[in-house]
């Protein structure tokens, strides 16, 4: 057995400024569990920066809905956010970006170490849409799915860490639309057989700065940010919030 880390990333949204900020540098593998694009302001360097660095790539909801055209199948108060941004998205990202969405598998099954994972952005008996919290019930039917030691899944934004039976669920949160209440970046570690949570602070004006730029309504630009600053959309637009949000 050799010595391994691991880093685990989910649902970038397009947040450059937070990626480039990511504090681990010696890693031996970079996983991410989906949802490279939309909402934010830079999906083409962000698909390039996880084309490069990634070891494994799991697809999103929001790749696979650029990818094909599809509907990403959010909550009714990130209905119109995702629609405008995917828009944006399609416009700027080339051919090869959109084909690089489509190819990414819906999950992937590895072992490291003699420890196996299972990688899915949502969960597996719903890959793509399945909106599952920490706490939720459902985790127990999903892990019969699974004979994997890990569970990663990503999806809802918000970190946790969960050992069912044999079978411990990881979710990292997300890199660049955390839903913490804090506006903090967050990801997972796996090193020499350990999970653990890490969140790091990125320089948000950035990224502030670039979705003032994106051709959306000033309303939908405020919105994005106030996801960005407080992990919820603005009180007028938060209605019905629920469900897949991401």
């Amino acid at each position: 057995m050799w010595l391994m880390k691991i880093v685990i990333i989910s649902d970038v949204h397009s947040n450059l400024a937070a990626l480039e900020s990511l504090p681990e540098h010696d890693y031996d593998q970079l996983w991410c569990i989906g949802d490279l694009v939309d909402y934010g302001p830079k999906p083409r360097e962000v698909i390039r920066w996880i084309e490069d660095r990634a070891t494994i790539t799991a697809r999103g909801n929001h790749d696979h809905a650029v990818g094909f055209s599809a509907d990403p199948r959010c909550s009714a108060p990130f209905q119109r956010l995702a629609a405008e941004t995917r828009r944006f998205t399609q416009d700027v990202c080339t051919q090869d970006d959109v084909q690089f969405l489509r190819r990414l598998p819906l999950h992937r099954e590895l072992i490291v170490n003699s420890t196996s994972f299972y990688l899915v952005h949502a969960m597996p008996t719903d890959p793509l849409f399945g909106y599952c919290p920490a706490s939720s019930e459902r985790w127990q039917t999903e892990i019969g799915w699974t004979d994997a030691d890990l569970l990663v899944v990503g999806h809802t934004h918000t970190p946790f860490i969960r050992k069912i039976g044999k079978t411990t669920i990881v979710n990292p949160g997300s890199v660049g639309q955390p839903k913490t209440g804090r506006p903090l970046a967050c990801y997972a570690l796996w090193e020499d057989g350990e999970i653990s949570l890490k969140e790091y602070k990125y320089p948000l004006i950035d990224t502030i700065r670039e979705i003032r730029k994106m051709p959306i309504s000033p309303d939908d630009q405020e919105a994005l940010i106030a996801v960005l600053e407080t992990g919820k959309l603005p009180a007028r637009d938060s209605r019905n919030e629920g469900g897949c949000a991401s």
